[in-house]
């Protein structure tokens, strides 16, 4: 694995916590011959403590979201996607709020290309989509409880997967929740103290959160 990482701070908005630790972007992770080795992915965040909970295909649009409870990280399988960061999202219109204006203001906005990982501290917004996508919401492709089993380390590498894909991870025993722009005004101190995991995600006890989050 190469060892670049891309750290970006994310400040709150009047409807979105964000965190006062970087989002960190880790470019060209677990590449094999020019595709994921998501089996080497996978294993690697489990010896971590970190749990792969879903692989999902994104489609045209999502909602800007964030997780109060957990930190989260994401590898991209193939692609390229597009992520919007840091800002919510105003009313139902999928199209107005994904490529028009109802939305915050000052959003960062990151290509997602395969072997990048993204580790998104508490409170972040983010919404994940795919311009070229034919279908409008994203596919889950494995997802729940099973993502734990013997047999889901066998067989995660075998998923055929096109378009926008990630797979993504929680700290473990910790299980994500979705919230969405205004629903923590007031409260986003206790977002940014959401524990910091012993482990890296890739990189266990060197480098990553170990270099750019323990300081807070």
């Amino acid at each position: 694995m190469t060892q670049q990482i891309i750290t970006y701070d994310i400040k709150p908005t009047k409807l979105v916590p964000n965190s006062p630790k970087p989002l960190l972007l880790y470019k060209g992770y677990f590449l094999r011959d020019g595709k994921v080795d998501s089996t080497l992915a996978f294993n690697t965040f489990k010896e971590n403590g970190w749990d792969t909970q879903w692989v999902a295909t994104y489609g045209h649009y999502q909602r800007s979201h964030y997780h109060v409870d957990t930190h989260e990280v994401m590898i991209v399988l193939s692609g390229p996607g597009k992520i919007r960061w840091g800002t919510a999202d105003f009313g139902d219109d999928a199209h107005n709020h994904t490529y028009g204006t109802a939305s915050e203001d000052g959003a960062l906005y990151s290509d997602a290309n395969v072997g990048d990982v993204f580790l998104v501290p508490a409170g972040v917004a983010h919404k994940s989509y795919n311009p070229t996508a034919t279908n409008s919401d994203a596919i889950g492709l494995a997802g729940g409880q099973t993502m734990l089993s013997e047999d889901t380390r066998k067989s995660i590498g075998e998923l055929e997967v096109s378009g926008f894909t990630m797979m993504g991870a929680y700290p473990r025993h910790l299980v994500c929740g979705w919230s969405e722009g205004g629903d923590h005004v007031g409260q986003f101190e206790s977002v940014w103290n959401v524990p910091i995991p012993e482990l890296d995600p890739c990189l266990g006890r060197d480098g990553g959160i170990n270099d750019y989050w323990k300081c807070y």
